[in-house]
């Protein structure tokens, strides 16, 4: 009997959806799949269960950790987080050293300030691009990037990020759904939660019938108030949020800085339309004129005029928007990144 390859992945805060994905990868039966992992930063719930296997906790500043002490062999073929957590550098060290395979994942997009793309540029290609064998990014903004940092075509692949279409999905017509628009995420400052509310308010003004809801948590939190069209709630888990995304007709995301968005993905698999800042990733993928409506990235005017656009949309606007966001939402996905890291330990393992 041939022994299957082993893949391991090392991720950081691992997420449900990450969870998920790997799940489906475990489903092909074609490696032996292990999970590092290190504890998310919001208080997710049952990741063992969504991933189908164990996960392998672990500290994000033990440098001395070694394979051995996870009770497993070092992987043929390692998906590093990022390539800041000390503990998962050692790993990545370990397996590079026994001639293993090293594919970083990396969300980050293209900058779009011209100095923030050379420090970037610079950085990797002297600093970090030796330690891999290629890179697994979300989408084509991650993919330009890629390029930059020196990839090859061959040396790079797209569709890691992806939410659960078992979870999120459409129910009603958009067009049916009540007038509610929602912000999922982090209430900090690189999220632009102030200048949201401060939009969305200017826009209520006129439309009241419209309302904002907004879920998660953060420091922010408690300088937004609750009225009659804002509303605040606290974080949920992603099968209570995907109820809350099929009963609403626009996500928004007016992040000032945003590498991907896996919540935009949510969104569109749910039919929703989308209101996102030029900054965010996502948006090369998942984002059209006939679903989305882009804005200026920190321009609380302008946010307020995709809010006044979006209420100008007739029924066929709103069909025509689902049907787009469920379209684009098909590029990603568990299935999609199960079937793309087949691909690369293909290539890299034959």
């Amino acid at each position: 009997m041939i022994k299957k390859k082993h893949i391991a992945f090392a991720w950081p805060g691992i997420p449900d959806y990450g969870c998920r994905c790997i799940r489906a990868l475990v489903k092909e039966n074609t490696f032996e799949v292990s999970v590092v992992a290190t504890q998310p930063s919001v208080p997710l719930k049952d990741l063992e269960q969504s991933l189908g296997q164990k996960i392998n906790w672990i500290s994000d500043t033990n440098k001395e950790i070694n394979w051995s002490s996870l009770n497993f062999a070092k992987p043929d073929l390692l998906f590093l987080g990022g390539y800041s957590t000390p503990s998962f550098n050692a790993l990545s060290q370990q397996v590079k050293s026994s001639h293993g395979k090293v594919v970083l994942m990396s969300d980050n997009n293209y900058p779009t300030r011209l100095s923030d793309r050379w420090l970037s540029i610079i950085r990797h290609r002297l600093l970090l691009r030796h330690r891999f064998d290629g890179i697994f990014v979300p989408g084509v903004s991650g993919g330009k990037l890629a390029k930059a940092w020196g990839y090859a075509s061959d040396e790079q692949w797209q569709g890691l990020y992806g939410a659960d279409p078992k979870i999120f999905f459409a129910e009603k017509p958009l067009h049916e759904r009540s007038k509610t628009i929602l912000f999922i995420g982090q209430f900090i400052d690189r999220k632009f939660v102030k200048g949201l509310v401060r939009a969305f308010s200017g826009f209520s003004k006129n439309n009241p019938d419209w309302k904002l809801h907004l879920y998660g948590s953060g420091p922010l939190k408690a300088e937004i108030r609750s009225n009659d069209t804002i509303t605040v709630h606290d974080f949920v888990q992603p099968q209570e949020l995907a109820k809350v995304i099929r009963e609403s007709r626009c996500l928004v995301l007016p992040s000032l800085k945003e590498h991907w968005g896996l919540v935009v993905h949510e969104a569109t698999l749910s039919g929703c339309a989308i209101i996102v800042a030029d900054s965010v990733g996502a948006g090369e993928d998942l984002a059209s004129h006939e679903n989305a409506i882009v804005f200026k990235t920190g321009n609380a005017e302008d946010l307020q005029n995709a809010f006044s656009h979006l209420a100008t949309w007739d029924e066929q606007n709103w069909k025509n928007a689902q049907q787009c966001s469920e379209q684009l939402s098909l590029q990603f996905g568990p299935q999609v990144f199960a079937s793309t890291v087949v691909n690369i330990a293909k290539k890299l393992l034959q």
